[in-house]
């Protein structure tokens, strides 16, 4: 490990070295026995660590199934923990890793397809399955996913005569007529230059019919639908002035605040945003539709991995308990805490075909659109900072879009 300064460790050095010797900690305690360790991370969902506490009891009381012990912890410090354990080659056998760092990994991470079976395979979506495939190897098993949709104040809705809207031109409408600042704001849209600020951006840039690299590999994100997907959000915030105030200064947890707070008409989030609406704010009244498009229907998919640890001595046993955690009643135990289904008999059951705000998020799944598998976290910055200029008024989204795809190419390029 590489000390960052010669005097006192820095907070980041600290960390390392705290995860460093509760990796060895953890180590220890592995080796002791045979038992296969799986580290998943929080989604801050009710009964979780019941859930899996249930499925390691589950697989133990199968016959002559290995003892597996799965340690739940806070996405906090999760990437250096998780590189950490790769540096060593030693620690968890299964892993759940973010869609953004896949290809990051790839390189520590073994191969899945050999263990899944084409009966298993159909069983997924088929975008879901092909998310965790990078330079034709399937590297995980989707084991959460969410996608998005349009949050509405119905009763907003219902007293201006209006219907949730389809298209943008519809959705522009409803926020001019519905804002009325400071009490209730037509469209909340996140604009901090933070991790998640992008997604909103991208599903009007796909929904414009934008993607991000041509067929010769050379990023697209300044098309003519990108630069109309920027300006329509500039346009939002700084035309028509149907946003929050000082929207550069708000990440997409605190706008979903403001809906929670009634002061929002419209926001399109994640699913994890029902339950979070029916136990924060319940006389919020609310209803959830698909997202308003421009020319195609869209919807972003966002994914974590379940992952096969290269280094793990115990590959057999572990794709036995995959087999095992993948079966439709453990899938659906897991979905109803409030987590998207990657199956489509489990996206059949009742719980989320009878609930109508659920069942949006499920029927997008199909058209839903992907960011590229690739080193991610450099350009991930870049988009936002386009955002951020073009928001703030510092440059037009052109001008904002031409230098992005600057960082992009040159980014790709050096990856190669």
């Amino acid at each position: 490990m590489k000390i960052l300064s010669s005097g006192p460790l820095s907070s980041t050095t600290r960390f390392l070295s705290a995860a460093s010797a509760f990796t060895l900690i953890a180590l220890t305690v592995h080796a002791a026995s045979d038992e296969l360790w799986m580290q998943v991370y929080s989604y801050d969902l009710p009964g979780e660590q019941a859930y899996y506490d249930d499925l390691t009891n589950a697989y133990a009381g199968e016959s002559g199934s290995p003892m597996v012990r799965i340690t739940l912890e806070k996405w906090d410090h999760a990437h250096d923990q998780i590189a950490d354990w790769f540096s060593t080659g030693e620690g968890p056998d299964l892993i759940v890793v973010p869609d953004i760092w896949l290809a990051e990994f790839a390189e520590h991470i073994e191969p899945f397809e050999s263990y899944v079976t084409p009966e298993m395979r159909d069983e997924f979506y088929e975008v879901l399955y092909n998310k965790g495939i990078y330079k034709d190897h399937l590297l995980g098993l989707v084991w959460a996913t969410s996608t998005k949709a349009l949050f509405y104040r119905t009763d907003l809705f219902e007293k201006a005569g209006l219907v949730p809207p389809k298209t943008w031109a519809e959705q522009l409408g409803a926020a001019v007529a519905l804002n009325d600042p400071p009490h209730v704001h037509g469209l909340g849209i996140p604009g901090a230059r933070e991790y998640e600020t992008d997604d909103n951006f991208f599903c009007y840039f796909w929904s414009a019919g934008g993607r991000f690299f041509d067929d010769s590999g050379k990023c697209t994100l300044n098309s003519e639908a990108g630069v109309q997907a920027l300006q329509f959000y500039c346009d939002l915030v700084n035309k028509y002035h149907v946003t929050q105030p000082e929207v550069t200064t708000w990440n997409r947890k605190q706008t979903r605040g403001l809906l929670e707070q009634g002061k929002l008409a419209m926001f399109a989030t994640g699913p994890w945003g029902i339950e979070q609406m029916r136990k924060n704010a319940p006389g919020v009244p609310f209803a959830v539709v698909p997202l308003p498009i421009l020319k195609e229907p869209v919807t972003q998919i966002i994914t974590d991995h379940l992952v096969l640890a290269k280094y793990s001595p115990r590959k057999e046993e572990a794709a036995r308990f995959v087999q095992f955690a993948y079966q439709d009643e453990h899938r659906l135990a897991f979905a109803k805490k409030g987590i998207l289904p990657e199956k489509k008999a489990v996206a059949a059951d009742a719980h989320f075909q009878d609930d109508p705000n659920w069942k949006v998020f499920v029927d997008v799944i199909p058209t839903g659109h992907t960011i590229p598998l690739m080193q991610w976290e450099e350009v991930g910055i870049a988009i936002r900072e386009a955002m951020y200029q073009a928001l703030s008024g510092r440059k037009t989204p052109q001008e904002a879009l031409d230098e992005l795809v600057e960082v992009v190419d040159k980014h790709v390029a050096a990856q190669k």
